[in-house]
């Protein structure tokens, strides 16, 4: 909006005019008529009316017709008027005076209220953009407050209704002391605002507005100074700016509960699904080891000694498959839980491939696992343990899909980002169906033994250490490759 000169300066600015066109029309005097005079003083008092208000243009308007009237319509210097002429050009100077002054105030509230709606908009939008920024309700509402006081240039606070009970309300500054509880627990009850310019508690020096007539669960709290007290428009400005607040909060309360539900149904139909894949899974080695201890029972003294190993065997393999597939359920479970905070050490990845390809050994004994890692490799920031399990789930993965003589390569090396494992077999290779799509979890490749949580276990210990993994088809087989980024070594290792 054009600014204008404040109420005082504007009425000086009036009689300035109006004396102004007086001066001119002494220059004038003796070159023009009294007619031509008279427009010299329309011309003052239609400036006045594009640039004053409407009763300062009214002043200016009188001004000029006194004016004229006292220095130029006989007898001067007298405001007696002879002849019907001259009142006849008094009285047409004074009427279009008024007339143009009422038409250019009547446009200029248009053209204000028209930019004031503009101002308001922006504002609107302005808050709404400021608001789709923020990630939750809290961060909303903090967000909200400081945008309503530098924007209002007032002290400003936004109140949420908790699950509880409890009102708690982010305001700036933030050590003010004037906002308001009750008056905002009245109106989310009531449903409507309070404070200066409204129906209710008019005393209270502030004015506050819940987000929504009917169930709302915050409120906007403005506070105001001295004798402050806004007038209906700027209310309803106001009204639209805790609305929208109120809008915006509301919208992410509903995603939340929205995401929340889906995370429900999302870990209850995962845990059924976990139920009913062990269910089966551990069936089959609890029914191996009780069918060969039964036969060992009955069948002991009959049997050759060379079959009691095998079965014996037997009880032993199955009883390691179960103790993997019970630490894959446990390091699924701990994997899952949100803000996992891994124990991070440095580890040296040829001991963790060690550990892994040891254990994976005595698993699958006979089967060739060779190591081939490259000298010099740095130490990497891991939790040792869970690094171990994934290598151990691709080995034991590798071998269970390499046929009848399992050979099973684990490579480490650098890559260009940090550090390498690869674990190759040479089985029948993958799937033609999406190789990423292994890791899904309780997905499984062919008609191999588990529950399906080695491979989707992988996927999560690596993301969780920032890496990545990613499988491919060989000729023949197919390899498993892990890539972990490089971690700044302390200077002490670094020394060492």
């Amino acid at each position: 909006m054009r600014s204008r000169p404040r109420p005082k300066l504007a009425y000086l600015e009036a009689m300035g005019a109006a004396a102004l066109a007086t001066l001119a029309c002494f220059a004038l005097d003796g070159y023009m008529s009294v007619a031509g005079l008279t427009m010299v003083y329309l011309v003052a008092s239609v400036a006045c009316a594009f640039r004053l208000g409407r009763l300062p243009a009214v002043v200016a308007a009188v001004s000029c017709v006194s004016a004229l009237n006292y220095f130029f319509i006989p007898p001067r210097h007298t405001f007696r008027v002879e002849g019907a002429e001259y009142w006849w050009i008094l009285a047409v100077l004074l009427a279009l005076s008024l007339v143009l002054n009422n038409l250019v105030a009547h446009l200029r509230e248009r053209q204000d209220r028209a930019e004031q709606g503009e101002l308001r908009a922006a504002q609107l939008h302005e808050l709404s953009e400021a608001l789709a920024a923020c990630e939750s309700i809290e961060a909303m509402a903090r967000r909200a407050a400081d945008w309503l006081c530098a924007s209002l240039g007032k002290p400003a606070a936004v109140f949420l209704l908790m699950d509880d009970g409890r009102l708690q309300h982010w305001g700036v500054p933030e050590t003010e002391p004037g906002f308001h509880e009750a008056s905002v627990r009245w109106s989310l009850e009531h449903g409507r605002p309070l404070g200066r310019g409204c129906d209710d508690w008019r005393d209270l020096p502030l004015w506050c507005a819940p987000f929504a007539r009917r169930g709302a669960k915050g409120a906007v709290q403005v506070l105001l100074a001295g004798r402050d007290s806004p007038d209906g428009e700027t209310l309803q400005h106001w009204m639209a700016l805790a609305g929208q607040v109120g809008l915006r909060i509301e919208r992410e309360r509903a995603a939340s509960a929205a995401r929340s539900a889906q995370e429900s149904a999302r870990a209850e139909a995962a845990r059924n699904t976990l139920l009913a894949s062990l269910s089966h899974d551990l069936r089959t080695p609890l029914a191996g080891i009780e069918g060969t201890a039964s036969t060992l029972r009955a069948q002991s003294e009959s049997l050759a000694p060379s079959q009691r190993e095998r079965l014996l065997s037997n009880i032993e393999n199955e009883a390691r498959d179960l103790t993997l597939m019970a630490d894959n359920i446990l390091q699924m479970a701990r994997l899952s839980q949100p803000h996992l905070q891994l124990r991070m050490e440095w580890e040296s990845v040829e001991e963790v491939l060690g550990a892994a390809a040891a254990r994976m050994r005595r698993r699958w004994d006979g089967t060739r696992i060779q190591l081939r890692v490259a000298p010099g490799l740095p130490p990497v920031k891991a939790e040792a343990s869970l690094l171990a399990q994934a290598i151990a789930n691709l080995v034991d993965n590798a071998v269970r899909h390499s046929g009848g003589e399992p050979l099973v390569i684990v490579t480490a090396g650098r890559s260009r980002e940090g550090v390498f494992v690869a674990v190759r077999d040479h089985g029948q290779g993958l799937p033609e169906t999406d190789a990423d799509a292994i890791f899904d979890r309780y997905a499984k490749a062919g008609k191999s033994a588990g529950a399906g949580l080695g491979l989707a276990i992988c996927k999560l210990v690596v993301q969780a250490h920032g890496g990545r993994i990613a499988a491919r088809r060989c000729e023949p087989g197919s390899e498993f490759r892990i890539d972990l980024p490089a971690a700044q070594l302390p200077q002490e290792l670094e020394r060492g």
